[in-house]
């Protein structure tokens, strides 16, 4: 099985980290070339030798399992590749935030990733979990190593199936709003869920977010407002979100994919503090 990981950020070292454990044949991919990549874990720095080719410079190896973990920005770019990239049973491993980009790619499997981390300059830190969901189905080649996964103690990461795999996928789409739209216009880190007011427009925002979701089908339940709420509270203080990274370094934002998804799917839903937060996401975006 030849396996390809694109991108190797937060997200993409931690899964080419693992595959590359257990000695498997994984090429690595990114816009520039590199020679390996450090993470930041438990207070410890590693470094780990791994060629990362340029994807311009690819040679035309097809494999059987792709794994995308690149900004839901970058995907439209990467359109023309995959396919010079794959074969016709070739699976495709979504780990992008938000949604709406599910048929830019054949046999595309998109994910919900709780692989939480963030990019500095010349290291990766690692903050919690390694964990991809997908739909439970079966695929062509990702069920064979999804297997040698589990057989293998000492690997981290876990591809799980999951019978409710639109409900938990619309779920992760509602904290990614909450959590990433008040950390990016706040500009702070998640310190700022100790304070009520924050607490209290994210709780509100999040009634909006799930209210568009339920439009057509009750799949988000009132229960999880209060789940996510905690879950922002728990996480450490000094931990920020991929959208505060990108307003902090002033790059691009995914808010095509989250808030601009929510505000195009809102229909008559009344929206007050989604409308606001994504104008002004919007405005942020505008001429990048």
């Amino acid at each position: 099985m030849k396996i390809a990981c694109i991108g190797i950020g937060a997200v993409g070292s931690i899964i080419a980290r693992e595959l590359k454990s257990i000695d498997l044949d994984v090429t690595l991919y990114s816009r520039t070339g590199q020679s390996g990549f450090t993470i930041l874990e438990h207070d410890e720095y590693i470094r780990y030798n791994y060629t990362i080719q340029p994807t311009a410079e690819h040679d035309g190896t097809k494999f059987d399992v792709i794994f995308i973990s690149t900004k839901a920005t970058v995907l439209r770019g990467l359109v023309d590749l995959i396919p010079e990239m794959s074969h016709e049973h070739t699976d495709i491993i979504l780990c992008e935030n938000g949604m709406g980009y599910d048929d830019w790619f054949k046999n595309s499997i998109p994910s919900v990733v709780y692989i939480s981390g963030r990019k500095k300059h010349d290291y990766i830190e690692h903050f919690r979990d390694s964990k991809l969901i997908i739909e439970n189905k079966k695929y062509h080649h990702l069920d064979e190593l999804i297997s040698l996964l589990e057989s293998k103690e000492d690997v981290e990461l876990e591809i799980i199936k999951n019978e409710q795999f639109e409900k938990l996928r619309y779920e992760k789409l509602l904290i990614n709003l909450g959590v990433n739209t008040m950390t990016a216009l706040s500009q702070n880190t998640a310190r700022i869920f100790h304070d009520s007011d924050i607490v209290n427009l994210t709780e509100q925002l999040l009634k909006e977010g799930q209210a568009v979701i339920n439009r057509e089908s009750r799949i988000i339940s009132d229960d999880f407002i209060g789940h996510s709420i905690n879950l922002f509270k728990s996480y450490p203080d000094h931990m920020g979100t991929s959208m505060y990274y990108d307003v902090m370094n002033r790059t691009e934002t995914e808010y095509e994919f989250i808030q601009k998804y929510f505000y195009d799917h809102k229909g008559d839903v009344p929206t007050p503090v989604l409308d606001v937060t994504y104008a002004l996401l919007k405005g942020y975006s505008a001429g990048r």
